[in-house]
């Protein structure tokens, strides 16, 4: 039997302030899944290109597989931050630029979680993995179009654009993440 008398609220509600909240929790929760996520393919000597803050660099670095993990960011302050929480005896940092920046050693695989979006110059980053001799890379951005609503992404990428981007690359496993990031594979073949 049914009561018309009862009202059942199912509305949920929320000021502005608690909505921005959450919805940075729920992207910083994503990112960290990504590198989770990662974290299983990982091996050798990494490089975290646009590292953060560090977190990142250190899950990976938490794979057995992994010796080392190179965090690479731009910001100073950033890499201040991830130096102090996140240093190990396998993960180190350094604030650089990606067009200048040479490794002293050989790197065996470059991670970059959703940084090529947000780098103008599209060549940076092919550039930085044939200066460094990288032969594995693995990369992911969002998987639909995003620069129209976030100012700090300057491309929409796709497969096929990353394929001509790294044309001394084969793509040997692609994949997308809940219709949110693509997720590729690539192995020098040139």
């Amino acid at each position: 039997m049914s009561n018309n008398n009862q009202k059942v609220d199912q509305r949920l509600y929320i000021d502005r302030e608690k909505l921005r909240e959450l919805e940075l929790n729920i992207r910083l929760c994503r990112h960290i899944e990504r590198y989770a996520l990662l974290r299983q393919f990982a091996k050798g000597v990494v490089c975290d290109a646009a590292c953060g803050c560090g977190y990142g660099s250190y899950l990976l670095s938490t794979n057995p597989d992994v010796t080392k993990v190179i965090g690479l960011d731009l910001d100073k302050d950033t890499i201040d931050y991830a130096k102090k929480e996140y240093t190990t005896e396998k993960t180190e940092f350094y604030a650089t630029d990606l067009e200048r920046w040479v490794c002293s050693e050989k790197i065996d695989m470059l991670i970059s979680v959703e940084t090529i979006e947000h780098i103008i110059n599209t060549s940076l980053m092919p550039k930085f993995v044939n200066r460094n001799s990288i032969n594995h890379l693995i990369l992911t951005y969002p998987s639909k179009k995003t620069t129209h609503y976030n100012p700090f992404h300057h491309h929409n990428f796709n497969l096929a654009t990353i394929l001509d981007m790294f044309s001394d690359f084969t793509c040997y496993k692609h994949f997308n993440w809940e219709y949110e990031f693509d997720v590729v594979f690539l192995l020098r073949s040139k």
